[in-house]
């Protein structure tokens, strides 16, 4: 009997999972020239990369080496994963604005939906679109740039997107926390994406930087899934070198996500006691 009542409770939650998902997809393809511009935008920036790389390919070959040697695979990866963050950082915020802007959070916030849900599959069609959009960055550099990456290990760098999904969120939903109690001038958002630009790797390797700022750049995320994406893709390593990025990526997934989902149900509920829970 609690099996069935387990499988039926699974089953409620994938259908508003995908009701989300189906609703989202069809707004956005609706907007064919905008779907179409999204993804046209990956090759300059693609393109962009490769004129860098060959410039300053043969100046930072160093410490390079532990990815290859190379910098253009190196810088690619990187630049695909930050997109990632700033997707992370900003769409829960933005698909909370966008319900405000409606007049349709209050509305879906007194339906059964639990919170979890509601904010996971509000942004669930920009997750997986935006993994998409790291393999075309792969595919791009691969078929036109003759980018070497070790495809038969794909499966292991979908597990790590899957955690690095799960330690971004968490940052996303504290982002959306700060939104929905102060409306502007988000410092979550701001700070993350500086320092996981300039501190995790994205188009440097952290080795280079002060022992210091190292210490700081192994705190966060960025660094440990652009770590972790880089020695499967781009080496022949063994898989027991991942083993610590894996476990800070879960660690920041698993108690990341509980602490944030609590941020997020006070926010709430202090919007709803100061009836400010439709203001933006």
């Amino acid at each position: 009997m609690n099996f069935n009542r387990q499988s039926t409770i699974i089953n409620r939650q994938s259908s508003i999972l995908l009701a989300f998902l189906r609703r989202d997809i069809l707004n956005e393809i609706s907007y064919k020239l905008s779907f179409f511009l999204q993804l046209l935008g990956i090759f300059p920036v693609v393109l962009m990369f490769f004129f860098l790389s060959r410039l300053v390919g043969t100046t930072i070959s160093g410490p390079l080496e532990p990815y290859g040697g190379s910098y253009f695979p190196f810088v690619l990866i990187g630049i695909a994963v930050q997109n990632y963050l700033t997707l992370s950082l900003s769409r829960f915020s933005g698909s909370l604005r966008e319900s405000q802007l409606s007049g349709t959070l209050e509305a879906v916030l007194v339906t059964p939906v639990r919170l979890p849900y509601f904010l996971l599959g509000s942004t669930a069609y920009s997750f997986v679109f935006n993994a998409l959009r790291i393999f075309i960055y792969l595919a791009i550099g691969s078929l036109l740039f003759h980018v070497h990456f070790n495809w038969a290990r794909l499966p292991a760098a979908i597990g790590v997107i899957g955690l690095t999904i799960a330690a971004f969120s968490c940052l996303g939903i504290l982002s959306a926390s700060f939104i929905m109690l102060f409306k502007r001038g988000d410092p979550i958002n701001w700070g993350f994406n500086v320092i996981s630009w300039l501190l995790g790797g994205v188009y440097y390797p952290v080795n280079i930087l002060p022992l210091l700022l190292q210490k700081v750049a192994y705190v966060i995320p960025m660094t440990h899934s652009l770590e972790a994406l880089r020695l499967i893709l781009l080496t022949d390593h063994g898989f027991s070198g991942l083993l610590d990025h894996l476990l800070v990526l879960g660690l920041w997934g698993a108690i990341g996500l509980t602490a944030s989902l609590l941020c997020f149900h006070y926010a709430l509920n202090q919007a709803r006691i100061q009836g400010t829970l439709g203001h933006y």
